[in-house]
């Protein structure tokens, strides 16, 4: 009988090491998005398609610096950190411990009443009143520590007090494109680096950036957990139809899924709906998709939205398709949402919506009821964020 696996987690972490790290997009491509394989070797660890993974940044070296810069410390003062009681140099504190490139509310807070010029105090307290909430938060967002401190050079701080006020820096979860059953040891991601950058611009998306460029290959130096997923993974029946919708970096559960599937020679019929901005530069995993859809395991779609003058996204695919998609979940296929919240999957919610209403000719509480009845059966999943 072999040993149990040991139990990773947030405050006691896996640390991996990137065996292979490369770009998902051809040259020429405006944006850029990484395949990485990370070694899970001698961890114990096992995780299903679904799962997600938690991963722990450490911030840019450059970023770090400018904030040791603004506070005229050398980093290798010592702190500890509040929530472990750890104590550890200053520079390795604001590497990994502390979110740097956001203001926490509690800084923002303590400034505007530590701030004794009066224009800047008026702005501060500006933000703090209570219908200025949507602009006190996307100021937050939008600033490094760095820039708010040079900014309120004035407000003097006790380096612990500093450090005491700051918010912590979380764990990144990402879907994991990969099945063990096809990849043994080790743990495939998509990873996608923010492409609305200006010239000067240095905020990087921290835990991608990390990754993706500075992280080094071949050493143990990524902290990681598995986070199980909550019922967004395959349909226990394998001759269940699946409908994946993936654009962008959703792809990435649909290629587990699909490694999955073929290791155990499932019968159910696969359809994926991918998207991106350029056929050419981002289709990621084409090769794989092509040689699945020759095979006869798969059904693929895909839009491309830059391709040409009018935009053209995954649900005007799913429009198009509305007969056919209907058909398919009236013989019981599993429905997956999988990429971002914020326009994507209430796009692609509506356009269903409208499919099963127009096709089944249902009115608009008879629609509602079907997809309560999908969600019940766990047959319309989302992975969003």
């Amino acid at each position: 009988m072999s040993a149990p696996s040991k139990i990773y987690d947030r405050k006691n972490p896996f640390l991996a090491s990137i065996k292979e790290r490369y770009s998902l997009c051809n040259p020429g491509s405006k944006k850029n998005t990484y395949h990485l394989v990370l070694d899970l070797k001698d961890s114990g660890i096992s995780y299903a398609v679904g799962d997600s993974v938690a991963i722990f940044p450490q911030h840019d070296p450059e970023l770090v610096d400018r904030t040791l810069k603004i506070l005229n410390a050398s980093g290798n003062e010592v702190i500890v950190d509040k929530r472990s009681q750890e104590t550890l140099p200053l520079h390795a504190f604001l590497t990994t411990k502390v979110a740097i490139t956001t203001v926490s509310r509690k800084l923002y807070t303590e400034t505007a009443a530590r701030q004794l010029q009066a224009d800047k105090k008026a702005q501060l307290s500006y933000l703090l009143q209570s219908e200025n909430q949507p602009l006190l938060k996307a100021y937050l967002e939008k600033h490094g520590l760095w820039e708010f401190l040079a900014e309120h050079s004035e407000v003097k701080w006790n380096l612990q007090e500093l450090c005491d006020s700051l918010m912590p820096l979380l764990p990144r979860f990402y879907s994991i494109a990969s099945s063990m059953k096809a990849v043994g040891n080790e743990m495939h991601l998509t990873v996608a680096l923010p492409h609305a950058l200006a010239e000067t611009e240095v905020k990087r998306g921290v835990c991608t950036h990390y990754l993706c460029h500075l992280a080094p290959l071949n050493e143990p130096v990524i902290p990681l957990y598995i986070q199980a997923h909550h019922g967004f993974t395959l349909p226990e029946n394998i001759h269940a139809p699946m409908i994946m919708i993936g654009p962008g970096t959703g792809i990435a559960p649909f290629r587990a899924f699909m490694q999955e599937r073929t290791a155990l020679k499932a019968p159910g019929k696969n359809w994926l709906f991918f998207g991106e901005w350029h056929r050419a530069h981002n289709f990621f995993y084409e090769g794989y998709w092509k040689e699945l859809e020759a095979q006869g395991h798969l059904r693929l779609d895909a839009a491309f939205s830059r391709d040409q003058e009018q935009k053209i996204y995954v649900q005007h695919l799913l429009h198009e398709k509305g007969e056919e998609v209907f058909e398919w979940l009236q013989n019981g296929a599993s429905l997956f949402v999988c990429g971002d919240a914020h326009r994507m999957a209430k796009d692609v919610e509506k356009t269903l919506k409208h499919i099963v209403s127009t096709h089944g000719n249902l009115d608009e509480p008879e629609t509602e009821k079907y997809f309560k009845t999908l969600k019940s059966e766990k047959r319309y999943l989302r992975d969003v964020y």
